[in-house]
Parts: C-alpha cells; sequence; structure tokens
C-alpha cells in the first residue's frame, strides 16, 4: 500500500503528465479554435482534461479501450467531434503507461519521453486566450493573418464605402474580404457595387 506521501506525489505529477499530453493534442486546439464547442470552447477542454485525469486517478486496472470510449464520448458529446486520425487511442495507451510509470516512481523516464514532444505553450489554462475562428465557409488562413496584422484598419478610415468594394482593377481588399459576413450588398447599377452595413 502506497504511503500518503507518495499518493500525492503521484497524485501532482501525474496531473502535469496528462496537461503536458492535452496541450499537444492538436484535435482538441482544432476543435477549440473552429467553435466546435461553442464560445466556451476552451473552458469545456479543460472540464475534459479534467475528468480524463480523476477518471484515470480514480479507477484501478482500467484498459486503454475503456479509457478510449470515454475520451471519444466526451469529444462526441461537447464538441461533436470525431478523431480518425487515431490520436486518442494513442493518448489512452500513453496516459495508462505513465500511470504506471508513475505509481512505480519512474519520474525521469516519463520526464525524458515527455521532453520530446513539441514545445508549444501551454494553451488548456483560463488565463490563455485562445482566438475563436467558427468555420463557416471562410478560409481561416486569410482570418489568421488579418488576427495578426490589423494593416486593412488604416486603408478603412481613408477609403469610402464604394472604393472599398470595388477599385480601379477590380481587386477587393483584404479588409473587404472580412466584412463581406457582417455586410449586406446591392447591386443598383452594373458594374458598382454598393456596400451597406446592417
Amino acid at each position: 500500500m502506497a504511503s500518503t506521501t507518495q499518493q500525492t506525489e503521484f497524485k501532482k505529477n501525474f496531473r502535469l503528465i496528462v496537461e503536458r499530453i492535452f496541450n499537444n493534442w492538436q484535435n482538441l486546439r482544432l476543435a477549440v479554435e473552429h467553435g466546435m464547442g461553442g464560445r466556451n470552447g476552451q473552458q469545456v477542454a479543460i472540464q475534459i482534461m479534467d475528468y480524463t485525469y480523476e477518471y484515470c486517478v480514480g479507477n484501478d486496472n482500467i484498459t486503454p479501450g475503456e479509457l478510449q470510449e470515454v475520451v471519444e464520448e466526451l469529444m462526441d458529446q461537447e464538441f461533436n467531434t470525431l478523431c480518425d486520425d487515431h490520436s486518442i487511442p494513442e493518448i489512452c495507451r500513453n496516459l495508462l503507461r505513465y500511470k504506471q510509470m508513475a505509481v512505480a516512481g519512474k519520474y525521469p523516464e516519463i520526464e525524458t519521453e515527455l521532453n520530446k514532444l513539441p514545445q508549444g505553450k501551454d494553451w488548456l489554462r483560463p488565463d490563455v486566450k485562445i482566438t475563436y475562428t467558427p468555420i463557416d465557409g471562410d478560409s481561416s488562413s486569410d482570418e489568421d493573418m488579418d488576427d495578426e496584422s490589423d494593416n486593412g484598419e488604416g486603408m478603412e478610415d481613408n477609403e469610402s464605402d464604394e472604393d472599398m468594394a470595388t477599385t480601379s482593377s477590380g481587386r477587393v481588399t483584404r479588409s473587404q474580404t472580412r466584412k463581406q459576413a457582417a455586410a449586406q450588398f446591392v447591386e443598383p447599377e452594373d458594374g458598382w457595387t454598393t456596400v451597406r452595413r446592417k
């Protein structure tokens, strides 16, 4: 029977292991960024991570298949997402393997393996802001570019709506492209496009 100190040490370290693995799970992050879990997707992802941790710690002799069912059901219920890239089985296998290693106190070996994971920024924390970009037919790469460089905003001040809609070369500017979803288009004459905000 493990002592209370060992049990506390195990829980603390296993929690960190779960966080490292979930923070590196790209499908979960994509589900949050694409709004699959709604506006509170990041909080939902943290809850899934917490539940998975509690399930692993609170149950002995879990098989990878059982844990996989739990995580797949959570992803389906909360994000309406099915991961067909085999990431869930791999995550479940690793979590249970690291749990056994942690129980045996093999933390240096676990640390060596976890250090091989990409060193991304931890995002499953309430103080980290995740950009919410729902999928609705727009190209997400355009939106990401606009998030990083707000150069289009200055142009908006200098040009009228008509100029923004159609330039002499027929080119539509990036900031106009971004506003198309929120604007209403009316064509009074051939060749001209008037933009009216709702």
